[in-house]
């Protein structure tokens, strides 16, 4: 297999994997968005499974390029999604603080707790597509 072959390959393989994470969130985000329109469910329940959802497709993506990495490459990644996590902390706790103030300091009703959930949701799918757009894209 000459060179021109491989490289082509390699870019189908990747644009495969790719496409594949990405149709993954657009049928979480549909599956999300049925769940919210059924009026008999629990909206909070919806994001709730929603965040939980993302965040174990998030650590099937890391996983997966991991799988791929030298062991440098991997301590590399390791120290970055290291990074993103701290990042992640902040954000949640950053929602937190501004929806209780939008809500006139409440922060134990299910609106807050449905709010939170689906704010951190939407962070998890952003490192998702980036990792993918790093990892499966280049």
């Amino acid at each position: 297999m000459n060179k021109k072959h491989l490289l082509i390959l390699v870019l189908l393989i990747s644009f495969f994997s790719y496409s594949q994470e990405n149709k993954t969130i657009q049928k979480l985000n549909t599956e999300l968005q049925k769940c919210l329109d059924d009026t008999e469910n629990n909206m909070m329940n919806c994001t709730f499974e929603y965040y939980n959802k993302m965040d174990n497709l998030l650590n099937i993506t890391y996983k997966k390029i991991r799988t791929t990495l030298s062991k440098s490459e991997q301590e590399k990644l390791k120290n970055q999604q290291l990074f993103w996590l701290k990042k992640r902390d902040l954000y949640f706790k950053k929602i937190e603080a501004e929806t209780t103030k939008e809500l006139d300091g409440e922060n134990s009703s299910q609106d807050f707790r449905m709010i939170c959930s689906h704010e951190n949701a939407l962070f998890v799918e952003d490192r998702i597509i980036e990792l993918e757009k790093i990892y499966f894209k280049n």
